[in-house]
């Protein structure tokens, strides 16, 4: 044990002479380094002359027995893993630093134990706490690279951004020279296989069977998860749904229930489900697994609807585009609370939820989206703006150098922006504010009111969009790319001061606008006439209803398209018809007969009647060859021929046919093109 004791004490007198040495030695280099910033010093001095001999190195240099340098070394880890406590990050690095420091002075090339200190040292900063603190942080993110990475990027973009310079305009008043804007056409498919199409196959051709076989599944896998039950729907059940809604804003009613009430029935909703069905797969309907949605899909506010949108969205875009488009937005009334809705003073429905469309010329719903606000907070803004970048987005769909012509309103219009669409080869014609085109200098309105109405003044910029004043009662600002002035048209305008009507020019970007532009008021007209509105607590099925009424109107307006082509001399189904026509098929063809329940009295009452025309069977529930049963009923005229009158009656179609051994006209209604 004393030996012990004394090679501990002796161990400790080396380790503070060591310090001792150590401290020598920094003592040293500082002399060396305020002797190299002298001016008097050659710049030939050697580092031996300059570092003086340490008594520990030469303590080193004589060689002890090996038994006493292993006792030493291990009472010098049992003494450092007893007493000394490790010396802080910080202290280290600054010590690191100091000796850096002085090392860079000795331009010798000379090694050392000492120089071997700064090789691990990248970097050629100044080190602080600030700095130590910043390290620290850097090295607990670095669990995500990929953040980092998109931070890094977004950094890039944004410094590459601001120094970026603004494109300049120069806008003169010079003869605007239109380009050739020819529109190639779309290779259409052949429309002949059409030409035998019912409005069901019209309907169906954008709501698949796979799309509601989709939903069937979802709503199963939904209701085991929320009542432990299935409710056992299927693709047929929910085409009976959709059916049963489009017969609802065919005749409105005030609330659901009074379709079923007894003084106020539907037979043709009524029929085809009980009311509590029908209410419990609308609280059921399901578009997607909520369980297997990933965190980053549910960052999409509309992740629960986004599949059925995207696919749908898929099969409008299938058509071959117009040549005239239009970009704007629509609403879809809503009342309730929800982070999506918002305000529209100019819509006849005020609040509701809002969706950019691009809409052709016939009123057909190409592509959409609904809006849910500002996508990303951190990006840098474009030089088209918000506004922009949706009328970019709705015709990034377009094929590109067809010519396509496109119209938008003054919150969109920018001139970068008809730039951008030219390059693509798509033509921009927009209403423009003047606080968007600060540089092109034009005629206020005290000089158009001076001179009348009809007064038209334009500007033409270095990349040939023109600007156009027109003044009638009010100054309109167009912006162009691809239509200027001239040809003017004269225009009837009533004068109240003549007290008649006045002939007022009218330049050609004028009505090409007022034309072309219309084709989303259409759209908003035609979807908002039969729509009826169920009321649910989830928000995001008030956007799903208008989506099966929007295919209901591009339906009718393919049918129409078609025909006009094939047949054009016989005349379409107005929409009314069409959407009922949708309705019955979906609701009866395929499917059983409908829901049995015993007659009311009210029912059973005899009734005289009634001197009407039958209504129309769709050839989808004719010829489907379902639950056709004859029966017995009091003698009426026979709906297939004519002049005869028969007791038989078919169920499900609900007409009367001959059926005796002259004539058969049961089985060739039935079976009839």
């Amino acid at each position: 044990m004393c030996t012990k004791r004394v090679k501990k004490e002796e161990y400790e007198e080396d380790v503070c002479g060591a310090n001792e040495g150590n401290e020598e030695q920094l003592g040293n280099l500082d002399a060396v380094f305020k002797q190299q910033c002298r001016p008097d010093v050659g710049e030939d001095l050697h580092l031996e002359q300059q570092e003086p001999a340490s008594p520990h190195i030469k303590e080193e240099e004589e060689p002890e027995p090996s038994h006493i340098k292993e006792e030493e070394e291990e009472l010098d880890t049992q003494h450092m893993k007893e007493v000394k406590e490790p010396e802080p990050l910080y202290s280290r690095m600054a010590k690191k630093r100091k000796i850096e420091d002085a090392l860079n002075v000795i331009t010798d090339g000379s090694s050392s134990d000492i120089e071997q200190l700064g090789e691990d040292d990248d970097g050629d900063e100044e080190w602080t706490t600030a700095s130590f603190e910043e390290s620290t942080d850097n090295n607990e993110d670095e669990g995500d690279p990929e953040e980092d990475t998109k931070k890094a990027e977004d950094a890039r973009q944004k410094q590459s951004g601001r120094s970026k310079a603004k494109k300049q305009y120069q806008w003169i008043r010079k003869a605007f020279e239109p380009p050739v804007v020819d529109f190639v056409e779309c290779v259409e498919e052949d429309s002949k296989e059409r030409l035998d199409w019912t409005p069901y196959m019209y309907f169906k051709d954008f709501v698949t069977e796979e799309m509601l076989e989709e939903v069937a599944l979802e709503t199963n896998v939904y209701s085991v998860q929320k009542e432990e039950k299935l409710v056992n729907t299927n693709a047929k059940e929910m085409e009976q749904v959709l059916g049963m809604y489009m017969h609802m804003g065919l005749v409105q009613m005030p609330n659901q229930r009074a379709y079923w009430e007894l003084e106020t029935e539907y037979p043709v909703v009524c029929h085809v489900m009980s009311r509590e069905r029908f209410h419990h797969l609308l609280a059921l309907i399901h578009f997607c697994d909520n369980h297997k949605v990933s965190e980053y899909a549910r960052r999409d506010k509309l992740w629960k609807l986004r599949p059925w949108l995207e696919k749908l969205r898929q099969r409008f875009l299938l058509i071959a585009p117009e040549e005239c488009h239009a970009v704007g937005e629509m609403v879809v009334p809503f009342n309730g609370k929800s982070s999506l809705r918002c305000y529209m003073p100019d819509k006849l429905h005020k609040w509701g939820f809002k969706m950019w469309g691009r809409v052709g010329q016939s009123g057909f719903l190409y592509d959409f989206d609904v809006c849910q606000g500002a996508e990303n907070a951190d990006k840098e803004r474009s030089d088209v703006g918000p506004a922009g970048d949706v009328v970019l987005k709705m015709t990034s769909t377009l094929p590109r150098g067809r010519n396509h012509k496109v119209f938008a309103g003054d919150v969109f219009t920018t001139v970068p922006l008809a730039e951008r669409l030219k390059q693509r080869g798509i033509y921009f014609i927009g209403a423009v504010p003047t606080n968007k085109v600060k540089s092109c200098q034009l005629m206020d309105e005290k000089e158009f009111k001076s001179k009348g109405r009809g007064c038209v003044d334009f500007r033409v910029n270095q990349d040939h969009d023109v600007v156009v004043r027109w003044y009638d009662g009010k100054a309109v600002n167009l912006l162009s790319s691809f239509v200027g002035v001239e040809p003017l048209r004269n225009v009837k305008r009533w004068d109240p001061k003549a007290k008649r009507h006045v002939a007022v020019p009218t330049p050609a970007i004028v009505d090409a606008y007022n034309a072309f532009v219309g084709g989303l008021v259409l759209f908003d007209m035609l979807s908002a006439l039969y729509k009826y509105g169920l009321r649910s607590r989830r928000w995001y099925l008030y956007i799903w209803w208008h989506t099966v009424t929007v295919a209901v109107v591009n339906a009718w307006i393919r049918y129409r398209r078609d025909l006009k082509r094939l047949n054009p001399d016989q005349k379409p189904l107005p929409l009314r018809k069409f959407q009922a026509s949708v309705a019955t098929s979906l609701t009866r063809a395929g499917k059983a007969n409908e829901l049995d329940r015993a007659l009311s009295s009210l029912e059973a009452m005899s009734s005289p009647p009634r001197k009407r025309k039958a209504a129309r069977v769709p050839p989808d529930v004719r010829k489907d060859g379902l639950d056709h049963f004859p029966t017995w009923e009091p003698r009426q005229r026979c709906k297939f021929c004519t002049g005869h009158f028969s007791h038989v009656y078919c169920e499900k179609c609900r007409v009367h046919l001959c059926l005796n051994k002259e004539r058969n006209c049961f089985q060739a209604f039935h079976h009839a093109k």
